[in-house]
């Protein structure tokens, strides 16, 4: 059943990302869609929504600005957060964002909800 629930995950992400330039489309469980499949937080959220409906996955609980919190800061907080991210862990976190990693949706798939 796991290989079943990966298997169809990753047949939906590489449908969504489409064929790369260079290379192939590596997608492993530990693959961030931020940061290695090269998602913004807005696209992560219309993806998202995507995957929950295909899937049956109760997203309620999930927030898009817990995983890119920057992406809700205007430009005067976010420069500022800029600039205070050499000295505060805080602010690297918020720039940063956390991790939202495929092996997350394969796990929502398999209990039909959100509960990263």
């Amino acid at each position: 059943m796991t290989a079943e629930i990966w298997n169809s995950l990753k047949a939906f992400v590489a449908e969504d990302a489409g064929k790369p330039i260079v290379g192939r489309l590596q997608l492993t469980r530990d693959a961030d869609l931020y940061h290695d499949l090269d998602m913004n937080p807005g696209r992560i959220a219309e993806f998202i929504k995507a995957w929950a409906a295909r899937f049956g996955v109760d997203i309620g609980g999930f927030d898009p600005h817990h995983y890119y919190p920057a992406a809700k800061l205007n430009s005067g907080p976010f420069f500022a957060t800029v600039a205070k991210s050499p000295f505060s862990a805080s602010a690297r976190e918020t720039l940063g964002g956390r991790s939202l990693t495929l092996g997350m949706l394969e796990e929502a798939m398999k209990t039909r909800r959100w509960d990263a």
